[in-house]
């Protein structure tokens, strides 16, 4: 199945129709759907397509050996054995066809780079003495972060300053999650946000004639089943030593998002956790946010920590706190918590993400203007879902997930938390609600915008 990536597409197949030799490197998470992009591009080109693995390097010179030949159709020279991949990588430049460009794709590249330190030194050399004038388009391609920062990516490593383009894989918006579940209704979607999340994936393993509540049963709090671990496997990727990480990240998804909360729950000082929060938010898992009006973000003392993706929140919170319950087979305990928790502190935020993603996309529907910044703001006391703001405006949103009629006393709040922030009092306002339910009659006849879901 392929979803989204339009515009990944798009840059490859750019990358295609240079009359010069091109180099990708294309990175992101597990499952996120990295192969099946690269499967769509080379599906009718002239290309080799080879899948790393923990095998010898040795038998991997083989196997990349044997297609190669038979990608540039050289199977009368099938059996010839070479002694290196830097003699391989020299042949095939050598007989790289001039008239169509050729695709090489290396994937899961961190591991060819593990097996052997000096690959991507050996593919920085043969690349700038032959492949760099030769009709190819290489392809890097990993799912392990750190690895490809110290072989391709950072001003470091071996290879870095060669590639003509990168792509950074994420998840996919919620726009596309119907796509993947066609018969879903509009909250289950919205619940599926909240705990699968938008990995690719994830969402193709959802069974759409089950319910929500058996799919979670079925898909993640088994523990036989394919999630169930999921997030063990995608730090463990990354991370030697994640006792720390995991603790961590299971108070964050508990809600003690600042950094004092943590290192008191932990028994340390902030600064202790300054290296692990920072590397956290450099595999893109966890985000640092201040409130969005903050004049200088860097030096805020308001600043707190969120799980960026759905899935990895969830997981945290119902999985892996209640590991001893789940491995001895007791799922209902753990349904009977999400029953009375997962409205109010999962889908309430993946609303407010839905609102987030909306308003990005058709900011002039929503808004009437396109906003220079969007983002959540608090103080001590108080806060606001989402401000949106350009030069000449501000937009005070508030996100309702309640099955309950939103009443005027929801727009009269905005009113006066708005008037704590210490916005430009001469910017236009206007006041925006999201609501799940059709608001009451006395909220439709005042100035307030209500949308819907």
């Amino acid at each position: 199945m392929f979803i989204n990536r339009t515009k990944e597409l798009q840059l490859l197949n750019d990358e295609y129709k240079k009359k010069t030799a091109s180099f990708t490197v294309i990175y992101g998470r597990r499952r996120i759907g990295k192969t099946s992009l690269i499967a769509e591009y080379i599906k009718d080109k002239p290309s080799v397509f080879y899948y790393a693995t923990e095998m010898n390097v040795s038998y991997q010179l083989k196997e990349m050996s044997g297609l190669i030949m038979e990608g540039l159709n050289k199977t009368d020279l099938e059996g010839v054995e070479f002694k290196d991949f830097d003699s391989l990588i020299k042949f095939l430049a050598g007989n790289i066809p001039s008239e169509k460009k050729f695709i090489l794709v290396i994937d899961e590249y961190q591991q060819l780079a593990k097996l052997d330190p000096s690959f991507s030194g050996m593919l920085q050399k043969n690349w700038d003495l032959y492949l760099k004038n030769k009709n190819i388009h290489l392809i890097l391609c990993g799912s392990v972060f750190s690895m490809m920062q110290s072989e391709v990516l950072s001003y470091s490593a071996p290879l870095y300053g060669r590639r003509t383009s990168s792509i950074h894989l994420k998840a996919i918006p919620f726009s596309h999650v119907r796509e993947f579940i066609p018969s879903a209704d509009k909250y289950d979607l919205m619940n599926i946000y909240a705990s699968f999340g938008t990995v690719p994936r994830y969402l193709e393993i959802y069974d759409d004639k089950l319910s929500f509540k058996e799919n979670l049963r079925r898909n993640i709090l088994d523990r036989n089943s394919y999630l169930y671990n999921e997030a063990r496997f995608l730090l463990k990727e990354e991370i030697s030593d994640i006792s720390t990480y995991f603790t961590i990240l299971e108070i964050i998804s508990c809600g003690d998002t600042k950094i004092g909360n943590i290192g008191k729950k932990i028994g340390e000082h902030s600064s202790y956790l300054t290296r692990y929060l920072q590397k956290l938010t450099d595999l893109d898992i966890v985000e640092k946010e201040v409130p969005v009006l903050e004049n200088n973000p860097l030096k805020s003392k308001l600043g707190r920590y969120r799980i960026k993706d759905q899935f990895v929140n969830f997981w945290f919170y119902y999985v892996y706190k209640n590991y001893s319950q789940l491995e001895i087979g007791n799922v209902e305990h753990v349904l009977k918590e999400i029953d009375s928790s997962f409205n109010e502190k999962f889908v309430s935020f993946a609303f407010e993400q839905y609102a987030k993603e909306s308003i990005l996309t058709y900011p002039v529907k929503y808004l009437g203007f396109v906003p220079d910044k969007i983002g959540r703001w608090w103080n001590n006391s108080e806060e606001i879902d989402l401000i949106a703001f350009d030069n000449k405006n501000i937009a005070f949103i508030e996100c309702k997930w309640q099955n309950q009629p939103v009443g005027y006393e929801v727009f009269s709040g905005l009113i006066q938390k708005s008037a704590l922030t210490g916005c430009d009092p001469n910017l236009k306002k206007q006041y925006v609600i999201f609501s799940k339910s059709v608001p009451k009659k006395a909220l439709k006849g005042s100035e307030c915008k209500v949308f819907v879901y």
